[in-house]
């Protein structure tokens, strides 16, 4: 070799594998030829498999492969291409269609047409419709308990009261009442007089062979006695005197027959002017007896024998 550096020898046209080089091997100098040093090189125009590549490859580096706006990589069974993305969308949403495995009871329900004043509900497992759901019913709806559900229908509390003013036919109402009560009885006779809320009744007791009653056994007087003359037999009987028969209660106790009929006082009961029990002596004797106060758990009765 001349004195000159490599770099001041002409350029080659192009290097060939069999092109002769200068080298300097652990300070010695050796000839290479240009296919020894191509042989550790890749070729200008190579390839690389996807192994072979280091770091993350940035999305705008990936090819379009032919994909339009909204479109992502989808398999078709035989190869990845794109096509529409129905599982979602730039802004997030997915159309109703997209979505799969969705129940038939919610699908019912996904199905109506909102309008004004309507409420969905279920006419079927798997059926809906829709129904009329006025502002009134709200009004309702929003009622937590009976008392303001109440308040809205402006309605009266369950059980309440009313005053007589308040009631349109207390009087009347009242009056068939009573008059109910006065005609049932024996030996009473009820006329009325009138019409309306000033009709009157008047009361009266006829006498009949009703009006009579013979003793034949001791027992207490009942409300039945009332104005009636009780008649004795022929045996001794006694007659007690109880509470609740009301002040007014009044009869006549007769000595018919051999039998003697004895008044006594029963439990809360007094006899007035005699304080003891009080007896017929002989036929055709009569005790009268009336009540002339009553509490319904205390009674005086005044009673007197009537000598024959």
């Amino acid at each position: 070799m001349s004195g000159q550096r490599i770099s001041q020898f002409p350029a080659a046209a192009s290097a060939q594998t069999g092109d002769e080089l200068v080298a300097n091997q652990a300070g010695t100098t050796r000839k290479v030829t240009v296919g020894q040093v191509r042989a550790g090189l890749a070729l200008a125009s190579h390839t690389h498999g996807i192994a072979d590549i280091v770091g993350q490859i940035p999305p705008a580096r990936l090819d379009q492969a032919g994909a339009l706006t909204g479109q992502v990589l989808k398999w078709n069974g035989a190869a990845w291409a794109p096509a529409t993305d129905d599982a979602g969308s730039a802004s997030g949403s997915v159309p109703w269609s997209g979505i799969t495995g969705i129940p038939a009871t919610i699908n019912a329900i996904g199905t109506l047409t909102p309008a004004d004043d309507r409420i969905a509900f279920y006419t079927g497992a798997t059926t809906a419709s829709l129904t009329p759901l006025t502002s009134f019913a709200r009004s309702l709806l929003d009622d937590t308990d009976a008392s303001q559900a109440r308040t809205t229908i402006g309605a009266a509390p369950a059980t309440h009261g009313h005053a007589s003013s308040e009631i349109s036919d207390f009087a009347v109402a009242t009056r068939s009442e009573v008059e109910a009560m006065l005609v049932a009885g024996a030996n009473i006779s009820v006329s009325y007089a009138g019409s309306g809320a000033t009709r009157q009744a008047t009361i009266a007791v006829v006498a009949s062979s009703t009006s009579y009653t013979t003793v034949t056994a001791s027992r207490a007087l009942a409300a039945a006695d009332n104005g009636r003359v009780l008649e004795g037999g022929a045996t001794d009987e006694t007659l007690t005197l109880p509470t609740g028969l009301g002040k007014g209660f009044t009869c006549l106790l007769r000595r018919v027959g051999t039998g003697n009929l004895t008044v006594t006082a029963g439990t809360g009961v007094t006899l007035v002017p005699a304080a003891g029990p009080v007896a017929t002596t002989t036929q055709w004797d009569e005790i009268a007896v009336e009540c002339v106060a009553d509490t319904g758990a205390a009674a005086t009765y005044l009673v007197r024998l009537i000598a024959a």
